[in-house]
């Protein structure tokens, strides 16, 4: 979507920098301007300027924040484009919008606005009726108050099944939309709704959108404790941290991110104080969840559930989190299964001050877990956590924290320092060569591709704006198919780049490059792109970008329409087969329309 260049600077000229900036600084008068305490960091003396001549709003210690436009990107996380959208109607400025992006805003305002009518309904059904104030007693006996059952939305669904169909009915929406939506279910012969007699908790997007729901059985009358809505155009779990709204800007005060298993944990915490906290919606964390974590902060604190399974989830978290370079720390409840619990056996005060006294690395996390319990008579056991223990420390690539453990495991067991570094510096130096894996040459059709593929990495290494905007193209319906397994690679090691840097540097990305051992990849891509002369001025063109991301689309829906064909062929349940070529027909047509 382009947006002119006249129409952005009327946008930031237009814009009254004491109204967009006060809701989020307390403001005061200083010369011509105002100041305040930065929103972007914790201070004691106000370094946050805002002037009204100069249409600017900047932290003279920590460089956040700059035109109307860029204030905004920052204080809510959101892309250029949207805040161009936002200031457009702050200001009450009609902009000039691509049609097609257009369609798209209508379709998901339309999801919102069943959303909001759903939640208004589970609300006034949980305070105004009778089986309301069972639920209302279920949650206040789990130690939620009413400010806290408001402050997250927390309703009940109607008991008879028909209540939401009957009010979205009467609102004049179509059936097609409230199933769409996740509000409704098709059972045949009728319509009923989707949630029946469960607690609601709305999950919403960094925005505070509401995008879906989640609907928990109190009367143990299901084998489900959960139910989550279906996927939506507004609604992809794999990219969704629950609470994210609420505990965004705490983030980037605190400079850190707590990350639980659970709903009731995030509540918890969050009424403790700890309002930096989010979850992963009950499934494990992904790629995608992660990218939403780097843009925010590199410190991450893990507080799972303190039993096996979340024992093996928190190791499963910390190597995918370690792939992007964050610091991750774990806060492990030693009398208490997990944060909601804790809360309710000690209280609010104690919880707060337990997690902040013990917080430790990962890697002493580990280490006491495969340690704490070991039979150091038992010699294959010792074996086994000894490589367990040496893959981990390589992990971290550090002599100091490999050294201080091996010098701890040595003592656990009796042995020398020596024998143990011997064993450790020969687990490093035994690695077995990969198999030579012989490229098929590429067709002329794949290298005319890899030009879109390179025109959009120079368009992102321009700006760190642009880079998000494409990112979020990129994973918004799995585009990244659209991309080479090498391409995603290089993609996710200048996102990371981004985390810690606002502007591209080509000397330390090559350093991150070779440390990574990608950088004759990346040589390669920028040979290809001199041979095709696919490099770019690097001013920015909409038009053009938009051109490299419709070409990408367009494979990632070929290879999406291919996995499922290949899904179909596969398949020996006729029924099953049925339904899979019939979600394959409807993803052609969606194709075909846009």
């Amino acid at each position: 979507m382009a947006v002119a260049k006249e129409e952005i600077k009327k946008i930031i000229e237009a814009t009254d920098m004491y109204a967009l900036v006060s809701p989020y600084v307390k403001l005061q008068k200083s010369g011509s301007g105002y100041k305040g305490l930065c929103p972007f960091h914790n201070e004691k003396t106000p370094s946050f300027s805002v002037s009204q001549e100069k249409h600017l709003a900047h932290c003279f210690s920590c460089g956040k924040g700059g035109n109307p436009i860029q204030f905004l990107m920052d204080i809510k996380h959101i892309s250029f484009l949207e805040a161009v959208k936002e200031l457009a109607d702050f200001n009450h400025i009609k902009i000039d919008l691509n049609s097609v992006d257009t369609k798209e805003e209508l379709a998901k305002l339309k999801y919102y606005n069943l959303n909001n009518l759903a939640e208004k309904l589970f609300t006034r059904n949980l305070f105004s009726t009778n089986t309301g104030q069972l639920a209302l007693d279920y949650l206040k006996g789990r130690g939620l108050d009413e400010e806290t059952i408001k402050t997250f939305g927390i309703g009940l669904a109607p008991k008879d099944g028909n209540t939401l169909y009957n009010l979205l009915k009467q609102s004049n929406y179509l059936e097609l939309d409230m199933v769409d939506a996740s509000l409704v279910k098709n059972n045949g012969d009728k319509y009923q709704d989707f949630f029946i007699n469960r607690i609601t908790f709305p999950i919403k997007d960094v925005k505070g959108n509401i995008v879906a729901f989640s609907g928990r059985d109190y009367t143990n009358s299901s084998n489900a404790k959960y139910m989550n809505s279906s996927e939506t155009l507004v609604f992809k779990k794999n990219l969704l941290l629950y609470n994210l709204d609420l505990a965004i800007n705490q983030i980037t005060l605190n400079d850190r991110i707590i990350l639980h298993e659970g709903y009731m944990d995030v509540i918890a915490s969050y009424r403790a104080g700890l309002k930096e906290v989010v979850c992963s919606m009950g499934t494990s964390l992904t790629d995608g969840q992660i990218k939403q974590i780097t843009r925010l902060t590199k410190n991450v604190i893990l507080c799972y559930d303190s039993d096996n399974a979340g024992v093996t989830a928190t190791i499963r978290a910390f190597t995918l989190l370690h792939k992007y370079n964050l610091n991750v720390s774990v806060v492990k409840l030693d009398k208490t299964k997990d944060s909601d619990e804790y809360v309710k056996k000690y209280g609010l005060k104690t919880y707060y001050e337990y997690f902040n006294t013990h917080i430790v690395s990962f890697i002493e996390y580990y280490f006491n877990e495969l340690t704490n319990k070991l039979d150091i008579n038992d010699i294959f056991k010792i074996e086994e956590v000894k490589t367990e223990l040496f893959k981990y420390l390589k992990m971290y690539n550090s002599n100091i924290i490999t050294d201080k453990y091996l010098n701890l495991f040595a003592s656990k067991l009796g042995v020398s320092y020596s024998s143990l570094i011997n064993d450790y510096d020969k687990n490093i130096t035994n690695i077995t060569p990969n198999e030579i894996s012989i490229k098929p040459k590429e067709s002329q059709k794949d290298i005319g591709f890899k030009i879109y593929e390179i025109r959009l990495f120079d368009y992102a290494k321009s700006k760190r704006e642009i880079a998000y905007q494409i990112d979020d193209f990129l994973e918004k319906d799995n585009n990244f198919l659209g991309v080479s397994e090498i391409y995603q690679q290089l993609w996710q090691t200048l996102m990371n780049f981004y985390s810690y840097n606002e502007i591209y540097n080509e000397e330390l990305f090559n350093i991150i490059l070779k440390e990574k051992k990608l950088y004759d990849n990346y040589y390669e891509m920028i040979l290809a792109s001199d041979k095709f002369k696919a490099r770019l001025d690097l001013e920015y063109n909409q038009k053009d970008l938009d051109e490299c991301l419709n070409k990408i689309a367009k494979k990632a829906h070929k290879r999406k329409l291919n996995n499922l064909q290949n899904s179909i062929n596969k398949q020996t349940d006729e029924n099953l087969q049925k339904e899979l070529t019939l979600k394959k027909f409807n993803m052609r047509k969606l194709y075909e329309r846009k």
